[in-house]
């Protein structure tokens, strides 16, 4: 990749002129490698502009690599495709990619598969098929996968209800920094299905998936703490959470937050704000929300 070189103090007449670099301080150190065709530097640089979602470059760099039949290249590639990221969207493309790298032992591939089958993306829907996939995957230690059959377990979908059974799989995937199966096996602490009910472990499971930014466990984990559940009742941190779930849109939160600014709990009271998440949860169509507008609409305080 041609460029300009760094800039260089004044030289001598009598010294020799500095040799012209092909690299400038923009290029990514692997890319010498990645273009000389080390598969490792190729899926390695994918991965950078990845995580700097630069779909393009990475799906570029990814192909390299998946056409000399790196797996994990292969599995980037299609998640790419399935999200249209860098590329058109293509879930056939992604199905390819994933047999491939499932053929070639991924785990994550596999589970991969399983949701493809599960939605009928690229594939006509099938449950079966897809159970076999997340099975695969979780007996290959795949936290997704471990995570995907304990819903199905959970559900009794293609078989009896295992509560138990689901419970022992996202305490797997947990244990690994799963985010949905950190609220899970949280939420089944709270439940006592498949485990018994503890709201100490289930404020501890819960926290961790908040912390991850999944708005389902922040609003949870908000009711719980409001409650007391696992300690005295703390509206402040319950706001806090609603507040960090409401701002992502979550219906629920929106409401439940209203009704902490309405009563002055853990936020100031603010009639104003209390109106504002209740609209927006309104809008999702809460009817608890309608019912509150309604109210202060008629000057009703309660």
């Amino acid at each position: 990749m041609s460029a300009t070189p760094p800039s260089t103090p004044d030289f001598d007449l009598q010294t020799e002129p500095p040799q012209h670099l092909d690299f400038d301080e923009t290029q990514h150190p692997l890319e010498v490698l990645a273009h000389e065709g080390d598969a490792a530097a190729q899926e390695w640089l994918g991965a950078h502009y990845h995580d700097r979602k630069d779909y393009a470059h990475a799906a570029h760099w990814y192909r390299k690599a998946a056409d000399q039949g790196s797996a994990g290249a292969k599995y980037n590639l299609g998640w790419l495709y399935v999200h249209g990221r860098g590329v058109g969207q293509d879930d056939a493309q992604a199905l390819t990619l994933w047999q491939q790298a499932s053929e070639a032992g991924l785990a994550r591939a596999m589970n991969g598969l399983g949701f493809l089958y599960e939605h009928g993306r690229g594939v006509s829907r099938s449950a079966d098929e897809a159970l076999v996939w997340y099975r695969r995957a979780a007996v290959a230690g795949d936290a997704g996968g471990q995570c995907n059959l304990g819903i199905f377990l959970l559900n009794g979908r293609c078989g009896p209800a295992d509560p138990a059974g689901a419970a022992t799989l996202f305490s797997q995937a947990a244990h690994q920094g799963h985010r949905e199966a950190c609220y899970r096996y949280g939420h089944m602490f709270v439940t006592g299905q498949g485990v018994e009910a503890d709201d100490a472990q289930a404020v501890a499971w819960l926290r961790k998936a908040a912390e991850m930014d999944l708005p389902a466990a922040q609003r949870e984990l908000a009711t719980l703490l409001a409650l007391g559940r696992g300690g005295g009742p703390d509206h402040a941190q319950a706001a806090g959470w609603y507040q960090r779930a409401a701002e992502q849109g979550d219906a629920q939160a929106q409401f439940s937050l209203g009704v902490l600014y309405y009563r002055g709990l853990g936020k100031l009271q603010d009639l104003d704000k209390a109106r504002h998440w209740w609209t927006l949860a309104a809008a999702q169509g809460d009817e608890r929300a309608r019912n509150n507008l309604a109210l202060l609409a008629r000057g009703v305080r309660r």
